[in-house]
C-alpha cells in the first residue's frame, strides 16, 4: 500500500498539488468522510486544504495553536499523532464539541508531517462521522507516508518560505469559501 501512495505522491509536481494528494491519500487510507491539512504560520496552524468540511467548521478552526485541546492542537504540542476516537468522551476536546457536532464528525485523528530531519511541514487530519479508531497498521502506514510526503513537499517548496506559502494558500482557500457562501 505504501508503494502505491508514494507513487501517487511523487506524481504531484507542485507544492499545492502535493498538499492535495496528501489529504486525499490520508482520507482514502482511513476511509474517512472529511479531512484537512494545516500548515504553520509562526506558532499557529492554518487550514490550507480541506474535503467535506462546512464553512462554520473552517471558521472555528481557522487558526489553531499548540495550547488548543483539539486533536490538531495536541498533535502540534506533542509532536505525534493524536487520535480522538469519540469527541463526545474526550475532556480536552470539550470546547470544540459543538463544532464537531455541527460538522458531523464523531472521531478525528491528526498526524504531524515531519521530514526525516524533524522539520514540521504541517498537520493532516481525518474526521469520521462515527466513533472510530484507526487500526495500528493504518497509523503505522500513515506515519511512514507522512515522512515521505513532508520530504517531497519540502523539495517542491524550493526557496519559498513555508510561512509565505501557507499564508497564500490559506487566503485563497478562505476567499473561495467566502465566494461560495455569497453565490
Amino acid at each position: 500500500m505504501l508503494a502505491g501512495l508514494r507513487k501517487r505522491l511523487h506524481a504531484a509536481r507542485t507544492f499545492e498539488a502535493t498538499i492535495d494528494t496528501i489529504l486525499d491519500d490520508t482520507i482514502s487510507l482511513h476511509g474517512a468522510e472529511y479531512g484537512n491539512v494545516q500548515l504553520p504560520i509562526g506558532d499557529e496552524l492554518v487550514i490550507v486544504a480541506q474535503r467535506g468540511l462546512a464553512a462554520p467548521f473552517l471558521s472555528a478552526f481557522r487558526r489553531v495553536n499548540k495550547d488548543d485541546g483539539c486533536a490538531c492542537g495536541r498533535a502540534l504540542r506533542l509532536r505525534r499523532t493524536v487520535v480522538v476516537s469519540d469527541v463526545e468522551d474526550d475532556a480536552d476536546f470539550a470546547e470544540f464539541l459543538k463544532d464537531a457536532r455541527a460538522a458531523g464528525f464523531r472521531a478525528v485523528q491528526s498526524t504531524p508531517l515531519f521530514t526525516s530531519d524533524g522539520l514540521l511541514l504541517g498537520i493532516v487530519s481525518t474526521h469520521f462521522a462515527n466513533v472510530h479508531e484507526p487500526t495500528p497498521i493504518e497509523l503505522k502506514t500513515l506515519q511512514s507516508y507522512c515522512v515521505i510526503a513532508a520530504e517531497h513537499a519540502y523539495r517542491l517548496l524550493g526557496n519559498a518560505i513555508l510561512d509565505d506559502k501557507a499564508k497564500r494558500m490559506h487566503t485563497a482557500l478562505y476567499a473561495s469559501i467566502l465566494s461560495e457562501a455569497q453565490a
